[in-house]
């Protein structure tokens, strides 16, 4: 049986969009949306805070093919919120006036809305040192950070880092994440956020606007380069001087056009396994471009690293939760230079 708090709503305001194109032009304010039916292994999350992530406004212009998507779109994939009710089969895990934060699928209707329905295993309790806000901009960010250092990285205690796109959302986290872990991080950024940066952890800085950091390091210095910006390319060709034998590549940043047709996906997933291959004939680095996968165990596990360090989350800009103020927020986002995450504040 599903249990509830009190006094539930039977709707609430979330932003939706039902067409493909620029946030300006497709999103929009639904202050009735039906709250959804709690069943099975789900719960029901009021959502205080959620994150603007450069996913949202590129599945907006067409990122993933319209058929794996709801026909009406609730955008954000982070959300910190208390939980309301709790289906028959869920339970386990949290239980009705818990804290939590969530990554969520991109296949479901997302966190810009004032409750949210996810499934249990993707929810992860939120540190009492963080306030909602940031809780919001841990998920994604950490999660994406923590597969690629530590599940495909094989970070070990000693080890020596690359991060390129330091300053950014995910790499502000990986830079904390990798100092925690016991690593030597050498952060790429500009100039301007380099103390941002250098304040985070990050051992040594590089500016990309004066240095080629290809060039700086020659000696298969790193066991890890961790790309949180471009498409890797630069260090894919000089994986053999950049990065030793046995060490990894990792990628999050697909070719822009990897989903316009399934060609494209078809040619980015030959592209991949084919420097794979690679790889393995060579003996060289591992080459990995990555999903960020969704767990709530495992994003628990991740936060506790940084809670223990304290290593706080970094965010550039909060925003109120009505139409004009989260197009603001996206447009922010699709700018390139936020220092951190972007946070629409809901409750």
């Amino acid at each position: 049986m599903t249990t509830s708090a009190p006094s539930l709503p039977a709707t609430a305001k979330s932003l939706q969009w039902t067409t493909v194109g620029k946030p300006a032009d497709v999103l929009s304010l639904n202050e009735a949306t039906p709250l959804p039916t709690v069943t099975g292994s789900n719960v029901l999350v009021k959502v205080h805070a959620a994150a603007v992530n450069p996913v949202d406004w590129k599945l907006m212009k067409g990122g993933v093919p319209r058929f794996l998507m709801p026909s009406i779109k609730v955008p954000g994939v982070d959300i910190a919120g208390t939980v309301v009710a709790v289906g028959p089969k869920a339970g386990k895990r949290v239980q009705i006036g818990d804290q939590v934060m969530v990554l969520l699928s991109l296949f479901q209707s997302g966190g810009l809305a004032e409750y949210t329905l996810v499934d249990e295993s993707l929810v992860a309790k939120k540190p009492e040192r963080w306030s909602f806000e940031q809780a919001a901009s841990i998920p994604l960010a950490t999660m994406t950070a923590w597969q690629a250092l530590v599940d495909y990285g094989q970070l070990k205690k000693g080890d020596k880092v690359l991060i390129n796109g330091a300053s950014g959302g995910t790499g502000t986290v990986a830079v904390q994440l990798a100092k925690a872990l016991g690593a030597y991080v050498v952060g790429v950024c500009s100039g301007s956020n380099a103390q941002m940066v250098k304040d985070l952890g990050a051992d040594e800085i590089v500016d990309y606007r004066t240095t080629d950091v290809t060039e700086k390091f020659t000696n298969q210095d790193f066991d890890i380069v961790f790309d949180a910006a471009t498409t890797g390319d630069q260090f894919w060709a000089k994986r053999h001087t950049l990065i030793k034998p046995s060490g990894n590549l990792v990628l999050i940043v697909p070719k822009d056009n990897v989903t316009n047709t399934p060609f494209h996906m078809l040619y980015a997933g030959a592209c991949v396994a084919s420097k794979k291959a690679t790889t393995f004939l060579q003996r060289g680095p591992g080459y990995h471009l990555i999903l960020t996968e969704r767990d709530g165990v495992e994003l628990e596990e991740a936060a506790k690293v940084l809670e223990c360090a304290k290593a706080d989350p970094t965010i550039d800009s909060v925003y109120e939760f009505t139409l004009p103020s989260v197009l603001a927020a996206f447009e922010k986002s699709i700018s390139g230079r936020a220092k951190g995450k972007i946070i629409v504040k809901i409750h």
